[in-house]
C-alpha cells in the first residue's frame, strides 16, 4: 500500500504546480484527486489512528492529512454530481479559506513526505 500511497502523493504533486506534465494528468484530476483524497483518508484515519506511537504510524497520519488537503484544495468540482458537491463543497470551502502560504507549506511538507516514503521503498526493495 505504500507504493501506491506514494504514488498518488507524487500524483498531487505533479497537478498541484504547472508544468508539462501537469497539463498531461489534467484530463484525469478530478479522478486522481478523488483516489488521493480516499488514500489520504485511509492512510491517515485508519493505518495512522493504529499505529499513532510508530514512526511510520505519525508518518502516514501527516501525509495523509496533507494529501486531503491538497485535494480538496486543486480539484474542480464543476463536472461532479451533487452528492459529492454538496459534502466536498463544503470541505472545500473550508479548506480554502486557510490562510494565504498554507498550500505552498503543505506541498512542501508532501514533497518531504515522498521523499521519505520514496527513500523507504527504494532501501526495502534493494535488500
Amino acid at each position: 500500500m505504500g507504493i501506491v500511497v506514494t504514488i498518488f502523493m507524487t500524483l498531487i504533486l505533479f497537478l498541484s504546480v504547472s508544468g508539462p506534465v501537469e497539463r498531461t494528468l489534467k484530463k484525469f484530476q478530478y479522478s486522481i484527486f478523488l483516489v488521493a483524497f480516499l488514500l489520504g483518508a485511509w492512510n491517515a484515519f485508519w493505518y495512522g489512528a493504529q499505529h499513532i506511537y510508530d514512526f511510520w504510524g505519525m508518518a502516514a497520519m501527516i501525509s495523509g492529512v496533507l494529501m486531503m488537503l491538497i485535494s480538496l484544495s486543486n480539484v474542480s468540482l464543476e463536472n461532479a454530481p451533487a452528492s459529492i458537491k454538496m459534502v466536498f463543497g463544503w470541505l472545500q470551502s473550508k479548506v480554502n479559506a486557510l490562510p494565504r502560504g498554507f498550500k505552498e507549506l503543505t506541498l512542501l511538507m508532501l514533497f518531504g513526505c515522498v521523499g521519505i516514503y520514496g527513500y523507504t521503498l527504494i532501501a526495502l526493495n534493494l535488500q
